[in-house]
């Protein structure tokens, strides 16, 4: 990733609205690539030369909140509390302020206001999802690969092959990090390719279900070339190549036919804890369900009935269940039989995941920060309010 031009602090004197706002978006755009890369002093500097021309700048909070912990003093944490006052503001704008607001409380350990912070915050965003259609399409993909002969497979060529699904905020990024660290290994960060390449819009339906139905060897073939060749597979020769993707769970059944000799590591953490990790972050797009703590729920189910087909597909060897807490708890073991089926010796530098490149997730502050068990126990904290709210317990 190439690191923006530093914007000329001098700039900061401009007289004209275009120019500050010219000056805006490139300072902040700095700031969120420091972020990225792991150097959350700089990404708070960033945000600091925002604040003496533009204080109330959202994303300057952001990257203040996101570089780091909030404590009462701080007076970041101030503004804050202060713009939630503030009336008729954009539900938008409130959603992001609340969930600011949340993970500073978090921070200073006030576990019941930081609880309420979330829950407004996702009250004001829009619900995009229905649990039941989406279970519909994931039953409608496992009954089709169900019918399909186990000899549908495409040969495996190309390079090897990582692919790190589950759920978000379920060590994901942890595991492509640390096996990213690896000298034989290669992290593609979250690939985009495999959707587009498994679509087949030449066909009635839904494009991944009818490349389900209309499977052959010689279409599993060309799909999984259209992907190596999205990802410039080419580009690294002798690597292992990590896909961390973690949505790709929705072709969990499909994996092991395109890519026999792939390795597969399906990261898991308690549904709870997975819950509601997805639900006090602010997702961009793409994740409608976590607004709601019920559909989290469904989609975790969801996903673990997809995984399980995969699972069932997948040859020995070739599917890991890796709990996030044994991870963090004990990585060599957990990280080895995954190396072994990657014809991998172990290396040191895999316990090392915060010196990995440029992380645009949600979780680079807690890769940042090592292997931490307590990290992944964070969560536990809410349970009793988890409990009182919603009436679960486990």
């Amino acid at each position: 990733m190439t690191e923006p031009k530093r914007p000329i602090r001098a700039l900061r004197a401009t007289q004209t609205e275009a120019e500050k706002d010219s000056l805006h978006r490139a300072l902040l755009e700095h700031g969120q690539a420091a972020l990225n890369a792991g150097d959350f002093m700089a990404a708070r500097a960033v945000a600091a030369e925002v604040f003496a021309f533009a204080p109330g700048s959202i994303g300057a909070l952001w990257l203040h909140v996101s570089a780091g912990p909030v404590n009462k003093d701080d007076p970041v944490f101030g503004r804050l509390e202060s713009l939630a006052k503030t009336p008729g503001l954009a539900p938008e704008m409130a959603a992001q302020i609340a969930f600011m607001r949340g993970k500073a409380l978090d921070d200073q350990r006030d576990y019941p206001a930081a609880f309420e912070a979330f829950c407004e915050a996702n009250s004001l965003k829009p619900s995009e999802y229905d649990p039941i259609a989406t279970r519909a399409l994931a039953d409608a993909l496992i009954a089709a690969d169900a019918q399909l002969p186990d000899a549908i497979r495409a040969p495996p060529f190309g390079p090897r092959l990582v692919f790190v699904l589950g759920m978000p905020r379920s060590g994901t990024s942890l595991m492509a990090q640390m096996l990213g660290a690896h000298r034989g290994a290669e992290n593609l960060g979250e690939c985009t390719a495999l959707a587009p390449a498994l679509a087949r819009s030449d066909l009635p339906g839904n494009p991944h279900l009818a490349a389900i139905t209309a499977a052959t060897r010689q279409s599993l073939s060309a799909a999984r070339a259209t992907y190596l060749k999205a990802i410039g597979a080419t580009g690294f020769p002798g690597q292992v190549l990590i896909d961390k993707m973690p949505e790709n769970w929705w072709f969990a059944p499909l994996l092991p036919r395109i890519f026999p000799e792939a390795v597969i590591v399906h990261m898991r953490r308690p549904r709870l804890a997975t819950a509601w990790s997805c639900f006090r972050n602010d997702f961009a797009q793409g994740h409608g369900y976590a607004t709601r703590f019920p559909n989290i729920l469904a989609q975790y189910e969801t996903h673990l009935a997809l995984c399980s087909a995969g699972q069932a597909r997948a040859r020995d060897g070739q599917w890991h269940e890796v709990g996030l807490d044994a991870l963090a708890a004990n990585p060599h073991s957990s990280l080895e039989p995954v190396l072994g089926a990657l014809g991998l010796e172990w290396d040191e530098a895999c316990l090392k995941p915060e010196v990995g490149g440029a992380m645009p997730t949600l979780s680079k502050w807690q890769v940042r920060q090592g292997i931490q068990p307590k990290i992944a126990r964070g969560w536990q904290a809410y349970l009793p309010l988890i409990s009182q709210k919603w009436g679960l317990t486990s």
